[in-house]
């Protein structure tokens, strides 16, 4: 379906179904379908039907006037005629004019209710398909206009806890006020929606900054009485103060969706160390206390040296020889200790389960055949990873086959003559 005008267009998908719920979204969208359709105003009653009573009356034809050599009767005759013939086609103007008014008339409601049948389920159809645009118009706001309480809550809702940013105010107006015309007639007066609205800017308390709104409210309305108010008289203000402070600068630069005032709060280091306050009460491994002195670090690492000769570390089972390191309860513990649990059933110490490797072979392949060297260690081993052999000289052979171009074979590696 398209409309008249050949500049707009309006396809059946455009026009939205409702079927009992939600009126108040239904009839925004609809307002904007009849428009595009150019029959809004005889949906709301604008534009009328010409009345019967407008019908043009043909005017009467003056009467016969006998044959006579009296002149002056001959020229009363004659004027008379014209006056007819004058008033004929007045008549003939107001019919063409009536009818046209009444068949643009008839089409633009024709139009209107086949965009109601598109519109309404079958059964709300039923109901006002022998009305005219604007009966059915009339109708449908009558029987599910009504607002339910929930939904007046809604809204007022909104405008009562939206909290403005410090981004371009338009959209964030535009939605205020979207929500405010929502509410029944005289619900919310306009100066209590100028003073919800102003409530709702972005303001500080940190005396180390000023609000954008906050000379503003200090001097713009200071001398107006909040009975005043008006808002369309708030909402100029506030776009004003907004184009004066950020207008001139680039998109990029003006202030985000989201961007508030930090209102004198701490510093964002401080929960950080909270967390690891927190963290640290938490963990079951003590901390080591405070960092030692010279003198202690000294006296430490002397007493550590001696008593590592007096009772050198003996690879066995737990409690056999005389050297066992005890780790029951209550037992005397010299050995030193980097970590110790809150527990007291039991010491974590530092020695290691495996020596360390000092020294390991590397095979060597050359034009004069293989040849083994041995090689020392000069730090402490560390696995590789999982997906390698467990010493490095399997590694590195490995990798100077690989270098070579020498395929291994599974349980043995050939050897070049």
């Amino acid at each position: 379906m398209s409309s008249s005008n050949k500049s707009t267009s309006l396809s059946v998908s455009d026009i939205p179904r409702f079927n009992g719920r939600n009126f108040q979204g239904w009839v925004e969208k609809m307002i904007g379908v009849f428009m595009m359709a150019k029959v809004y105003n005889v949906v709301n009653g604008t534009t009328t039907k010409p009345a019967d009573t407008e019908v043009p009356v043909a005017p009467t034809e003056p009467a016969e006037i006998a044959a006579t050599a009296d002149s002056t009767v001959a020229l009363r005759s004659q004027a008379m005629w014209q006056q007819y013939n004058i008033c004929m086609s007045k008549y003939h103007h107001l019919v063409s004019e009536y009818n046209r008014r009444n068949a643009n008339w008839n089409d633009a409601n024709s139009q209107a209710m086949g965009i109601f049948n598109r519109a309404l389920d079958i059964g709300i159809w039923d109901q006002i398909k022998d009305k005219t645009a604007k009966e059915s118009w009339e109708w449908l706001k009558n029987k599910y206009a009504k607002q339910s309480h929930l939904e007046v809550l809604e809204h007022f809702r909104f405008m009562k806890d939206q909290r403005f940013d410090l981004s371009d105010p338009n959209p964030q107006i535009a939605a205020f006020m979207h929500h405010y015309q929502a509410l029944p007639d005289k619900f919310v007066s306009p100066a209590m929606a100028c003073l919800i609205l102003l409530s709702n800017l972005p303001l500080t308390t940190n005396p180390g900054q000023e609000s954008v709104y906050q000379h503003m409210l200090e001097t713009t309305f200071a001398g107006w009485t909040p009975e005043s108010l008006t808002p369309d008289e708030v909402t100029t203000q506030i776009r004003d103060v907004w184009g004066a402070r950020f207008g001139g600068f680039h998109p990029s630069q003006q202030p985000r969706r989201g961007a508030t005032y930090d209102k004198g709060k701490a510093s964002a280091n401080k929960p950080q160390q909270k967390q690891q306050t927190q963290v640290q009460r938490n963990t079951a491994i003590k901390g080591k206390g405070p960092n030692p002195q010279y003198s202690e670090q000294q006296s430490a690492d002397s007493g550590s040296s001696q008593q590592k000769k007096k009772r050198p570390f003996r690879r066995g089972g737990k409690g056999k020889g005389k050297g066992a390191h005890n780790h029951a309860v209550g037992a005397p513990d010299t050995y030193q200790s980097d970590f110790v649990l809150a527990s007291a059933a039991m010491h974590i110490a530092d020695t290691p389960s495996l020596p360390a490797p000092t020294a390991h072979s590397v095979t060597s392949f050359s034009a004069a055949g293989p040849s083994t060297r041995r090689e020392k260690t000069t730090g402490p081993w560390r696995n590789p990873g999982r997906t390698t052999p467990p010493y490095p000289h399997i590694q590195r052979s490995r990798d100077l086959m690989s270098r070579l171009g020498v395929t291994p074979t599974k349980g043995s590696l050939p050897w070049r003559k």
